[in-house]
């Protein structure tokens, strides 16, 4: 069953999927554009998908996925195109549904992009140089290129400073070589046993910049924070809608008798939220830049006022009008999703009528539209 993943991976190819999914009784899915699409495959039966993975998966996998009824875990294989052979990498999460094995298999560019390329905004660049250390937090559902964007930041550093970098993941989505730095990623299963083990000890070897694939729990907060106030400079995800949301989602961690403590604590150390979503682009902007999809940002830096709202919970949850009053609204600094739609819009990379259905604002992104003031 090798031959299915090769012809799944051609077609994944060909067509420029971001994903790809297996599920019994199904025939396999096409992630193209954000769209699901079906294939022109027979129906899968649960002996086809185990062909098929199996052999991708090393023991100890196989034995998390018994265990948990899922696993994450990275791949590469060699597919034959037209054009030769070609080398492909895989993100696997394979996870039981009614108790039969499924996968949801996400495509990784062996290049990784530049910001350019990503088509992110120049203050995406700016934060990653503002300071040598401090947390930047990457925000998005899932989807939304957060792994990519982290790999990006890495590569930057990589290409121009020396520095150790440690990155701590699950799985290893991008392999990245060494350039003016020196990186060793370490990946859960093969290179540690948990998160909080390698947590405790990567401050111990000896890293200027700390890469952690996901902020997941409260000992995740609190390993970041204390690394960034070791003097290392920590990059990192979260699951979260919009840069604000990300305080309460952090905030969830914790206790209640916590808060004030992980606010002081988020206040100092923190440089920046950047969140992000995939919008697909206008046919005429995916010709000429060559991409599918383009990111819709929003980015909130710690500036003075920033960190005040922090630190104080009635102030908290009006971060959003900082990002939308006076010191928002601006691609080279801070801004709101409703900015970054617009400006998609007017400059014909996205449809008018895709920026509103995903803006998080609807109606003040239409006011904005027509030149009113929200």
């Amino acid at each position: 069953m090798v031959d299915l993943l090769q012809r799944l991976f051609g077609a994944a190819e060909t067509a420029d999927a971001s994903d790809i999914h297996l599920t019994v009784d199904e025939p396999p899915y096409l992630r193209i554009g954000g769209r699901l699409v079906g294939t022109r495959d027979p129906r899968l039966t649960e002996e086809m998908i185990r062909q098929a993975f199996e052999p991708t998966l090393k023991s100890g996998n196989l034995n998390l996925y018994e265990e948990r009824g899922y696993v994450d875990y990275a791949y590469e294989m060699q597919i034959q195109r037209p054009d030769g052979r070609k080398r492909v990498r895989y993100r696997f999460h394979v996870y039981k549904t009614r108790g039969m094995m499924t996968g949801a298999l996400r495509r990784i560019n062996l290049q990784i992009p530049s910001f350019e390329e990503l088509h992110l905004p120049p203050v995406y660049e700016k934060v990653v140089t503002a300071r040598p250390k401090g947390i930047i937090i990457v925000g998005g559902e899932t989807g939304s290129g957060k792994s990519t964007t982290l790999a990006c930041m890495v590569d930057y550093i990589n290409e121009h400073w020396y520095k150790h970098i440690v990155t701590i993941e699950d799985p290893i989505e991008y392999v990245i070589e060494n350039r003016n730095s020196k990186i060793n990623q370490r990946e859960f299963g093969e290179d540690f046993g948990s998160y909080p083990e390698a947590l405790r000890a990567v401050v111990r070897e000896d890293p200027d910049v700390i890469m952690i694939g996901e902020l997941r729990d409260g000992e995740t907060v609190r390993a970041a924070v204390a690394a960034a106030e070791t003097g290392h400079l920590v990059l990192t995800s979260l699951h979260t809608a919009s840069a604000t949301e990300a305080f309460d989602r952090i905030l969830y961690f914790f206790p209640p008798n916590e808060e004030n403590s992980v606010r002081q604590n988020l206040s100092s150390t923190l440089i920046a939220i950047m969140s992000q979503m995939l919008l697909p682009c206008v046919d005429g902007f995916a010709d000429t830049a060559g991409v599918k999809r383009v990111p819709g940002t929003e980015v909130l830096i710690n500036t003075p006022v920033v960190r005040e709202y922090i630190r104080d919970k009635d102030k908290e949850q009006d971060l959003g009008d900082l990002l939308t009053g006076e010191l928002g609204g601006d691609l080279l600094g801070m801004h709101d999703f409703n900015f970054s739609l617009k400006y998609m819009a007017d400059n014909e990379m996205v449809s008018r009528q895709n920026t509103i259905e995903a803006s998080l604002r609807p109606e003040a992104l239409r006011m904005q539209f027509k030149g009113l003031k929200v």
